[in-house]
């Protein structure tokens, strides 16, 4: 009869023997010639999405750090005033399941999603209803 750490070590071979390996064979750090793989540059545009969210946050980082510019501050006090009364506000979100009608076009508009106090400090940003001075 085995006993319970043979039983084991049997099973722990056999799911070492079954699991995936890493191939280490390449390695960029050494001089061999080969170029290591380049990141696919994307072009992005000063008021695309993706900068607006990075320029956003990393000015809210700024912030954190007392590093933020007044100018910049208070373009984002000015819009969390019209962001605290406002209906489409869940938290700090601007809640994509809520719809209202923009002040500029008349349009219904959904909320954007976004996190609204760094929403607020991108100074390219605007506010799906229309809201915010530019």
């Amino acid at each position: 009869r085995k006993n319970f750490n043979q039983c084991t070590r049997g099973k722990r071979r056999l799911k070492n023997q079954n699991m995936a390996s890493e191939d280490k064979t390449r390695n960029f750090n050494k001089d061999t010639g080969e170029v290591p793989p380049q990141p696919i540059s994307t072009p992005v545009s000063d008021s695309s999405q993706i900068s607006q969210i990075l320029s956003g946050w990393g000015n809210k980082i700024k912030d954190h750090f007392g590093m933020l510019d007044e100018e910049t501050k208070e373009i984002s006090r000015l819009r969390l005033l019209h962001c605290n009364s406002c209906y489409m506000r869940s938290g700090n979100t601007c809640d994509p399941r809520k719809t209202m009608t923009n002040n500029i076009t008349g349009e219904v508009a959904r909320g954007c999603g976004c996190n609204i106090s760094a929403k607020s400090m991108s100074p390219t940003s605007a506010c799906p209803l229309g809201k915010w001075d530019k």
